[in-house]
């Protein structure tokens, strides 16, 4: 679990100035275009520091979820995925299966942590920041769609990179989506004023 918290730590820090610089001149021109000057209230500067911190981390999260894949399973084109996906190499779609597994044979085990626990944590934010950002996403259905389509997608990719596709992983991602929209209730009730950051 350490070894891949560093690495996305890594995968962060490599993507802050490409991600600073963006925004930057997505601001410049912004202004530029309403002919107006710019004036840096609390709110802007608070979502500017909030956007930021997500798109890191979900940049993180996706190049994490991408890489080390094998080889022997890499899928070249959309024919080869579909092969792939057909003849089950390296697929599990049977729900729980997985996760069953894990916690049968590997109660104590590192792995774990990595698969079950992690899956759910690492996209907490995920679902914590869409509605705080963004004010169409305090809708359950549209949250939710978004919690399943993330997941979906990424699996849908690691056929093409040598990784596992497995159900379990966006059941749990599901999950930990959702929790992290269920969090962004809390933390609204307990601070009122974080509901203003969204557009």
């Amino acid at each position: 679990m350490t070894l891949y918290m560093r690495d996305m730590a890594f995968m962060m820090m490599y993507m802050l100035p490409v991600y600073c610089a963006g925004r930057i001149l997505v601001i410049r021109r912004k202004l530029f275009a309403e002919k107006k000057s710019f004036e840096m209230s609390l709110k802007t500067g608070a979502r500017e520091v909030v956007m930021a911190l997500f798109v890191l981390f979900m940049a993180g999260l996706l190049m994490l979820t991408f890489q080390n894949g094998q080889e022997w399973m890499r899928a070249r084109n959309l024919t080869e995925a579909v092969l792939r996906f057909r003849n089950r190499v390296g697929v599990n779609l049977t729900p729980f299966h997985t996760i069953r597994n894990y916690i049968k044979y590997a109660p104590t085990s590192d792995w774990l942590w990595v698969n079950i626990v992690g899956n759910i944590v690492m996209f907490i934010p995920w679902g914590f920041c869409l509605p705080l950002l963004w004010k169409e996403y305090r809708s359950f259905f549209k949250l939710a769609f978004m919690a399943l389509f993330l997941p979906v997608c990424i699996e849908f990719f690691q056929l093409f990179v040598g990784r596992t596709v497995d159900v379990d992983d966006v059941i749990l991602n599901f999950a930990g989506s959702m929790l992290g929209g269920v969090l962004f209730l809390i933390a609204r009730v307990l601070v009122p004023k974080i509901g203003r950051l969204a557009k």
